[in-house]
């Protein structure tokens, strides 16, 4: 019995993107390790800016209403269905390429993209148009994701994955605030001169000079990103031309989803319904809690941005980094579980504050909850993707977490502006109502979130277990 001479499968696993690597000298692994981290500093700030042209929208509900006669449900369709659907659409052929093809060249592309829409929204006259460059936004974007998270599982192995996953998704926050602070900045600057006359741009309102301020420095960030090294595909040992060659044709490829969908469908409905609704409770507060300061108390964008900003930059990534460490260290421990069981505290944890935080008799008061609200609100967005990479075959990973963006864009981003907004035009009939509104859809999706994920442990474990089984000794 030479038990030292031995490996388990999963401490196989866990180990062996650093075993070619193993040498007296530790300084080649040091060095692989300090590659990931920086790589995964550069995909956040990607994500940064991303969340940034996303966002800045919602510091601008009221301007853009006025200039472009429209209501709070047409509002919420540019901040959600018009973006949320196509980011989600071409999310599923983009995955499908990032388990192929060259993952970094991919996402330089989707930068420059994402980039020239958002300053073509400065460019907008009217609804039609914003719609068609908000899409625009949405396709670019939809590469970012799937890509990243294909390239952190090969940089990082499965027990550091949770904290690369949480590095990279605190992008969220740091756009999220850079949005609030400098957009809010921006916009009161600008608000005093409503109307700036351009010879190249004509008649400019103050909302548009906005969308090109902030649209056209992400071609800066493309360059950046063209120069990362594309990581080796882990359990293929070969580059992606390799990997394209030998990949399965899109027919097969979805054959072989399909039947790992049908497979481990409580699972499944877990990770990506489950997220889905966890992400209305965060897309809520992307479109709404800007505007919600200023009709309940009357504060300016730059008050509000200063506010939302900074408890964005503070408590977000915060709790990023302790779900992160959390399921990680859970993991390392035998919880093969760990990140659909965090993510389930997480959803319940945040609907306290969630209903709270509108309803607070004081600004000063809802401003104290946006810090538990904020720390809670991304957990789906680190966890999720590392519960599907710790058990997606190798060339099911793009597509997999492209189906978690398509959750979170038809669900998420879709109905997390929409229903507050329907209920305030609809059932309130007035724009102060905003705050029950948010409260009710809040306090419902919650829990439901958390009962979501819970159905899916047994089914994520027997998975886990199954791939375990099936590594080389």
């Amino acid at each position: 019995m030479a038990r030292g001479n031995e490996a388990t499968p999963a401490a196989t696993d866990a180990h062996s993107s650093w075993s070619a690597a193993i040498t007296p000298d530790r300084r080649p692994v040091l060095r692989l390790r300090s590659y990931g981290l920086y790589a995964a500093g550069v995909l956040m700030l990607a994500y940064a800016f991303a969340f940034l042209d996303r966002q800045i929208l919602s510091l601008m509900v009221g301007p853009v209403e006025r200039s472009l006669h429209i209501g709070d449900s047409q509002f919420a369709l540019l901040t959600g269905a018009t973006f949320g659907i196509f980011y989600t659409i071409m999310g599923l052929p983009l995955g499908w390429m990032a388990d192929r093809y060259n993952r970094k060249w991919l996402i330089t592309a989707g930068i420059t993209c994402w980039s020239l829409m958002t300053a073509s929204c400065g460019l907008a006259r009217n609804l039609g148009y914003l719609m068609l460059s908000r899409i625009g936004v949405g396709v670019g974007e939809a590469t970012l994701s799937p890509s990243a998270y294909s390239m952190l599982s090969d940089y990082f192995d499965k027990g550091r994955l949770p904290r690369a996953m949480s590095v990279y998704a605190c992008g969220i926050f740091l756009g999220a605030g850079m949005a609030m602070i400098i957009g809010g900045t921006v916009v009161s600057a600008v608000e005093h001169v409503p109307l700036a006359d351009f010879a190249w741009l004509g008649i400019t309102r103050s909302w548009q000079l906005v969308f090109l301020v902030v649209g056209l420095p992400g071609l800066l960030l493309a360059l950046w990103l063209s120069t990362l090294r594309e990581p080796v595909r882990r359990a293929h040992g070969a580059g992606s031309a390799a990997l394209a060659a030998a990949a399965p044709g899109v027919r097969q490829g979805l054959r072989e989803l399909g039947g790992f969908l049908r497979r481990y469908p409580w699972m499944c409905t877990a990770l990506f319904l489950g997220s889905g609704l966890y992400s209305i409770l965060g897309y809520t507060d992307n479109a709404w809690y800007p505007e919600l300061f200023i009709r309940t108390w009357g504060w300016t964008p730059r008050h509000v941005g200063l506010v939302n900003g900074m408890t964005s930059l503070i408590a977000g990534p915060l709790g990023l980094i302790v779900a992160g460490w959390w399921a990680g260290r859970v993991f390392t421990r035998g919880g093969v579980d760990a990140s659909l069981r965090v993510m389930a505290y997480g959803a319940l944890a945040i609907t306290l504050p969630a209903v709270l935080m509108p309803l607070a008799p004081q600004p000063q008061l809802m401003a104290v909850l946006l810090l538990p609200y904020k720390f809670f609100v991304g957990f789906s967005v680190v966890l999720t993707p590392a519960a599907i990479n710790l058990v997606a075959p190798n060339r099911l990973r793009g597509q997999l977490s492209a189906l978690f963006l398509l959750a979170v864009g038809v669900i998420g981003m879709s109905c997390g502006p929409i229903l507050p907004a329907l209920l305030t035009d609809y059932v309130f009939h007035s724009h102060a109502a905003l705050r029950y509104s948010l409260a009710l859809v809040t306090g419902v999706i919650g829990p439901i979130a958390g009962a979501t994920f819970w159905l899916g442990l047994r089914e994520y474990r027997a998975c886990y277990q199954e791939l375990v089984d099936r590594a080389p000794a």
